[in-house]
């Protein structure tokens, strides 16, 4: 089917150039593969029988009409564009380099024409199994090193005048752009690399002060880019740690600071409150803002292990934390009790039972809580 139009549609290829070359090319493949799936659907006995059993027995060269069309258009159209220099490709990076700098581009024809390079792959063991060899040679290495030279150059400029806030929404958007230009089960390390791993020192530093002023989003999009190099998340990990410990000690220093007595002067409910809301704020940044990720969880449980068993409150006694728990945990029984109303009594508890997970000798808990009772 071919044959009788490459020449002629060689001729046109030659005279058109970028976006306009991919039009033409585009409106060819979807001509041409319609046709090649008609004419397919009418060979599908010859392709079920005769061609299957024909590769059983490993005869080389033989193949479904449409895949045998493929290879047709691959040798005498597509190689014969991309034997220019490239051109075909070429014409996609510059069409991609005008959304870089802010234009508006036709995305559909952009995918419509990558997605041609993946078709043409061929994998000879098995011939129904996608292939990236050609996406891989002809258009991969050229759009990697393209991409890889354009965001060093980009990334380093706009960090020179910008806020790293700033940064981390360009770089989603970039990798956003980069993955709508890549076709499915190919890797974006290139761009992940020039964006977030030579920028991650910087992320890193930043991190501290995005979690000190509560910046849900930007920590957001920290996470997200991070969690795609190796290692990304680690450092950032032990700096939530201690920030989550800091916090409930600096909470419990307040409230010794304040007591008349000291630590032998705490208020249980205070106590336990004052934890309490440490964990709360920082367990929702863990679910907004780390997706719950099961290091960001650990490091909080960790965090909050410390904080509630070697405090301000503590250093007298190691038991301070489990007694006043115990005695929070009776003023809530009580039948006197007008701290909380009967229905959300059962929610105050569930509360307790956050911190008595991290209470780490329970056996003083159950000693100060048994006492209580019996009185």
């Amino acid at each position: 089917m071919l044959c009788h139009t490459s020449q002629e549609q060689s001729q046109q290829s030659d005279t058109v150039q970028d976006e306009a070359l991919l039009r033409y090319y585009a409106a060819e493949w979807d001509r041409y593969t319609t046709g090649a799936n008609y004419i397919n659907r009418s060979f599908t006995y010859l392709n079920h029988h005769w061609v299957k059993w024909e590769r059983v027995e490993g005869r080389k060269g033989v193949y479904p009409v449409y895949t045998l069309a493929l290879i047709q258009w691959k040798s005498n159209f597509f190689l014969h564009i991309q034997s220019k220099n490239g051109k075909l490709a070429s014409a996609i990076l510059r069409l991609i380099e005008h959304q870089w700098n802010g234009e508006s581009i036709d995305q559909g024809l952009v995918k419509k024409v990558v997605d041609s390079f993946v078709s043409l792959g061929l994998d000879e063991s098995d011939i129904n199994k996608a292939s990236l060899d050609v996406y891989k040679k002809h258009l991969a290495t050229p759009f990697l090193e393209a991409t890889e030279k354009y965001y060093q150059q980009e990334s380093e400029a706009f960090l020179a005048e910008s806020s790293v806030s700033d940064y981390l929404k360009k770089a989603e958007e970039r990798l956003r752009e980069e993955e709508g230009h890549r076709p499915e089960n190919s890797s974006s390390a290139n761009a992940s690399t020039v964006l977030i791993r030579q920028h991650s020192e910087l992320m890193w530093e930043s991190f501290q002060n995005l979690l000190d002023f509560d910046k849900d989003e930007d920590l957001q999009r920290m996470y997200a880019l991070l969690s795609q190099i190796p290692e990304g998340l680690e450092l950032s990990r032990k700096k939530f740690e201690e920030h989550v410990k800091k916090a409930g000690l600096t909470a419990v220093s307040k409230l010794v600071g304040e007591a008349s007595e000291g630590a032998d002067g705490l208020d249980p409910k205070a106590y336990v409150d004052a934890l309490l809301e440490v964990h709360c704020k920082n367990s929702e940044t863990v679910t907004q803002s780390f997706r719950g990720e099961a290091g960001f969880v650990a490091s909080l449980d960790k965090a909050c292990r410390e904080s509630v068993n070697r405090n301000a409150a503590t250093r007298p006694s190691t038991t301070k934390s489990p007694e006043l728990l115990a005695k929070h945990a009776d003023m809530l029984l009580r039948k006197n009790n007008k701290m909380v109303e009967e229905e959300d009594l059962e929610g105050a508890l569930n509360r307790v039972m956050i911190l008595f997970k991290y209470v780490e000798d329970k056996d003083v808990f159950q000693t100060f809580y048994t006492t209580k009772l019996s009185k």
